[in-house]
């Protein structure tokens, strides 16, 4: 096969330009490993919901220290009821792919999990209480504002 010297350059440009190309985007996938980007989501919405009740609430340092510590000990509380909470949410799957919705079905399921329900929703309280303990007067009565204003846009989301 002749080729000219102007299309075997051609050709070579555009090999190299593809070999570019595909060096970038591995190098793209290598600098998206970095600790921020490895984060879940959760974990990064929560760091901004702290970022956020610190400022709104002007929590002192000791203060921040102390909500985190609550935060953490109620996580720790949670975290053998998390595996519950996945199994809950597998055998909901299930049902729901069902051809047919069977309501007993779930109705023995949603009883089997409402001790998990119950133990979940018991620390949550608790670790509020312990925080909303952790504010002054006036932070607890800006927090309640807050909380009533949050209950009010979620009642508008749900329509």
């Amino acid at each position: 096969m002749k080729m000219t010297k102007s299309t075997k350059t051609l050709f070579s440009t555009v090999a190299l330009c593809i070999v570019i190309a595909f060096a970038n985007v591995a190098s793209a996938n290598e600098s998206n490993s970095d600790k921020v980007f490895d984060t879940p989501i959760e974990h990064q919405r929560g760091m901004h919901k702290m970022k956020r009740m610190a400022k709104a609430l002007s929590l002192s340092k000791q203060q921040q220290v102390q909500i985190k510590a609550i935060k953490r000990q109620a996580k720790e509380e949670n975290q053998p009821l998390r595996v519950a909470m996945k199994q809950y949410k597998v055998a909901e799957k299930k049902l729901l792919q069902t051809k047919v919705f069977n309501e007993q079905a779930f109705s023995e399921l949603h009883e089997t999990y409402r001790p998990t329900f119950a133990q979940i929703a018991l620390t949550r309280v608790k670790s509020k209480h312990a925080i909303f303990n952790v504010l002054t007067e006036d932070q607890q009565r800006k927090w309640l504002k807050m909380m009533e204003h949050h209950k009010g846009n979620a009642k508008k989301g749900r329509g």
